[in-house]
């Protein structure tokens, strides 16, 4: 009898909004793969049809009305995903290369003949941040978040231990994802949908600045929790707390996620007490607090694709093998996810 696996599903203490634009966007996400992601394999190519990696965008956007601001979103979303899945497993000179050259697009440089069609993606990106009113000192934000948080401190963070196979402590391994995960550039976004660019000033303030980093670390945790079953069946993919839990403290499967979700809730804790106790930001205290409205839909929004958009991301085989990997050598464990418990009333 095939192993099984229960897996907790976090369960947040505010109500997620439900976007109209879930399943509508699926012509745009077939046209950029077909036009821009030529240089990935046909397998790959294949697998990404099955992710509706396009819906995330509008999951973790549900209040935005405006379509052509959560299509930005989503495509964002694919690019940064097929980063992380391509790069992941590439020397480290190559991946620094290749972020090197995103920073630079982002920064304004047109994208060369015959480079990756992944270019042209980002290059709209900033064309559409700049119809949305973004100044340059926001592009520049986001593109030196997207090269040092997502792509030096992320992926080639995780490079040295995907090398190594060593497992990274605790602590230092919540550092690592809340970088590899690319939320820290993704939440920077949030400013176009509201038509506000937070002031240096703000967004560089201990408050905020720490929020950012705790949205990266609980989105982290969310995605070990749905995507453990695909981990369990890829060598490489040994970087998920549930796992790490296990090797350090030799414990069960059951124990590693009771103690990863115990972890989860309490960064989730502290992200609500310090988002109900902002200092006074004014004359942008509302922008601020929108700001910050806004990554809290996107934690609850993108824990709700896992589990409700069907994608296909993490079944059997979907998964697209990067350069120098190997896919999937393990057996596959059944997992079954059941929602965890929360004390905490809706707010």
């Amino acid at each position: 009898m095939k192993k099984q696996f229960n897996v907790p599903m976090p369960v947040y203490p505010w109500s997620t909004a439900q976007s109209p634009f879930v399943g509508s966007l699926y012509e745009e996400e077939r046209n950029w793969y077909d036009q821009d992601y030529q240089f990935l394999s046909p397998e790959a190519l294949v697998s990404y049809h099955r992710h509706r990696l396009v819906d995330v965008g509008a999951f973790m956007v549900p209040t935005v009305t405006d379509r052509k601001k959560v299509i930005s979103v989503a495509r964002f979303v694919i690019y940064m995903t097929v980063t992380d899945d391509y790069a992941e497993l590439l020397p480290v000179k190559e991946i620094a290369a290749f972020g090197d050259r995103i920073f630079e697009v982002m920064m304004g440089d047109d994208p060369r003949p015959g480079e990756k069609g992944i270019f042209r993606q980002i290059q709209t990106n900033r064309k559409e941040w700049i119809e949305f009113g973004m100044p340059d000192f926001w592009i520049e934000r986001i593109a030196k978040n997207y090269k040092h948080h997502f792509v030096i401190d992320g992926i080639m963070g995780e490079s040295k231990y995907k090398a190594s196979m060593e497992a990274p402590p605790m602590s230092l391994f919540h550092l690592i994802r809340a970088n590899s995960i690319g939320m820290i550039p993704f939440v920077d976004q949030i400013c176009p949908l509201i038509g506000f660019a937070l002031p240096d000033d703000i967004y560089n303030h201990t408050i905020i600045q720490r929020l950012v980093l705790l949205q990266s670390i609980i989105v982290a945790l969310q995605n070990d929790f749905a995507t453990i079953g695909k981990e369990l069946s890829i060598e490489s993919e040994f970087l998920n707390s549930i796992i790490l839990l296990q090797r350090h403290h030799k414990i069960s499967f059951d124990e590693a996620c009771t103690e990863a979700m115990r972890v989860h809730d309490e960064f989730v804790d502290e992200f609500v007490t310090l988002s109900n106790h902002l200092p006074d930001f004014s004359p942008y205290q509302k922008q601020t607090e929108d700001f910050i409205y806004h990554i809290k839909q996107m934690i609850s929004g993108l824990n709700d694709w896992y589990y409700k958009s069907g994608t296909g991301r993490y079944d059997p085989g979907a998964f697209p093998v990067p350069p120098n990997g190997k896919g999937e050598t393990l057996e596959r464990v059944e997992i079954k996810h059941f929602q965890a418990n929360r004390e905490d009333k809706l707010k």
